[in-house]
């Protein structure tokens, strides 16, 4: 016999269902850049940057024409830890994402067992014998969400989007790891050249330091001499010991970033000296292709995504669900009789579960859901306005040290020939020792300073590239 009440039920269901939706908060389209990014770089650095494309080599650093540093970076990607974690995290993801795509399925799950039951005989007024009971049984039990509403498709869109949030935090730490050993390894050179600097100085000072000497013993100079003379060797060749432990702690870096130990490092980086090339022509593009190149602009847009699938998964909690649970088996006292026509059991319960009243806790899950989702765009705008400002601060930097490099040379070239002359003038007699110490001292520090005015000058051309984002592509 048919019933009015089953349209009845179900127009009050949906209409329960329209009102809800109604009352919840809503997920909006939000407009994700709040920031004004300029259409073009400044034209006052060395770039020029409208008269070439915006693609660089995702292998970068070979423009420096090191090989050694060729091969670290090789080793660093197939060793660094840091690395490897990132790649894993990429791995766990992906599984949680098959884990939320698992439940597009049932679950079916099998028991099998035996069972003894012993019932008291003094349960009720009157004494009965006690019963033994005991059975065998076995049974296939069938338990099945169905996505009616899009709920656990929204959950498997969530835990995508962290899959792509993990890729491209992978190719930042990937970015960061190759940076971080092109500048170490420039530090490295740095300090070897220095090394060379004060022991090509000291054996200068101690040719001066014999002549002193000399001149004292045959009465043409005074004590004097031969004491500034001495402090001037000395007080270089105490700076090597620095020198050398500096080669030896950049030395050791590198041995962490590419995960090995020092004995390891590649046996041609004992001989290399030669500093990598500082001026070079970066394709920077236009500033808005940061969005698609930066790794870390592209991190956190992919967390705004992320969070809006999250928002959208609280949502769901308002929606009902509708599941189904199933099961047959067999049961019976004797094993024998298990597969017997009337041993046959089952069960079949269709359910809808709908939470209607909570005390309001999934609104502010909901709330708290879009607040996250608002702070992550918060941190994509803030991300933007920093790459901009790494790209010009790298450009500018790398710009104004070349204009350095060019006028400190000329400063070393007029520095050795004072050395020059006043050695001349003083063997000559001419002019008082002291000159001589401070045109000596003075060309010591202006070499050391032009072959760290070298490094910062590639160091800054490595912050440019990463500032720019590599050659990396976006692509997973």
């Amino acid at each position: 016999m048919k019933t009015k009440s089953s349209p009845c039920i179900i127009r009050i269901i949906l209409l329960g269902l329209l009102l809800l939706w109604a009352l919840c908060p809503r997920v909006w389209a939000a407009d994700r850049l709040d920031v004004h990014i300029p259409a073009e770089w400044p034209s006052d650095t060395c770039f020029n940057p409208a008269s070439r494309p915006g693609n660089i080599d995702s292998e970068w650093w070979r423009v420096f024409d090191a090989p050694v540093l060729d091969s670290l970076i090789a080793a660093g990607e197939a060793g660094n830890y840091n690395l490897a974690m990132a790649a894993r995290r990429i791995a766990i993801a992906r599984s949680n994402t098959r884990i939320a795509q698992s439940a597009y399925y049932p679950s079916l799950s099998l028991q099998v067992g035996w069972s003894k039951e012993r019932l008291s005989g003094f349960t009720d007024k009157t004494a009965v014998p006690p019963s033994d009971l005991s059975s065998f049984s076995g049974a296939v039990s069938i338990s099945w969400e169905i996505d009616v509403f899009g709920k656990i498709t929204r959950q498997a869109k969530e835990a995508k989007a962290q899959v792509r949030v993990s890729a491209a935090e992978h190719a930042g730490v990937l970015l960061s790891l190759e940076a971080e050993i092109a500048s170490t390894y420039v530090n490295l050179m740095v300090a070897r050249n220095q090394l060379r600097v004060a022991k090509e100085h000291s054996e200068s000072q101690r040719r001066i330091l014999g002549i002193t000497e000399t001149r004292h013993e045959t009465g043409l100079a005074s004590k004097l001499d031969v004491a500034q003379a001495s402090t001037l060797y000395y007080s270089t060749i105490a700076s090597i010991p620095l020198l050398e432990a500096s080669i030896e702690a950049s030395k050791n870096a590198l041995a962490v970033l590419i995960g090995t130990t020092v004995e390891h490092l590649p046996a041609t980086l004992d001989t290399a000296t030669a500093l990598p090339p500082y001026s070079s022509i970066v394709a920077m593009g236009a500033p808005l292709d940061l969005l698609t190149r930066r790794p870390d602009v592209v991190q956190a847009e992919r967390s705004v995504e992320a969070a809006a699938a999250a928002l959208g998964v609280s949502r769901d909690a308002y929606l009902p669900t509708l599941s189904l649970n199933a099961s047959v088996g067999t049961q019976a006292h004797r094993i024998g009789d298990l597969f017997r026509n009337n041993s046959l059991t089952y069960t079949v319960a269709p359910t809808i579960s709908w939470t209607i009243f909570d005390g309001l806790s999934r609104r502010y899950s909901t709330e708290a859901a879009r607040e996250r989702m608002e702070m992550e765009i918060d941190n994509y705008n803030m991300t933007v306005l920093t790459a901009v400002e790494e790209v010009r601060n790298a450009a500018h930097n790398h710009a104004a040290t070349l204009q350095y490099i060019s006028r400190i040379e000329t400063v070393v070239k007029n520095s050795a020939e004072e050395v020059k002359l006043s050695v001349d003038l003083y063997t000559e007699g001419l002019t008082p020792f002291s000159n001589v110490v401070d045109a000596m001292l003075n060309y010591l520090t202006y070499q050391n300073t032009l072959v760290s005015a070298h490094g910062r000058a590639v160091n800054s051309l490595i912050d440019l590239y990463k500032a720019l984002g590599g050659g990396w592509t976006g692509n997973e």
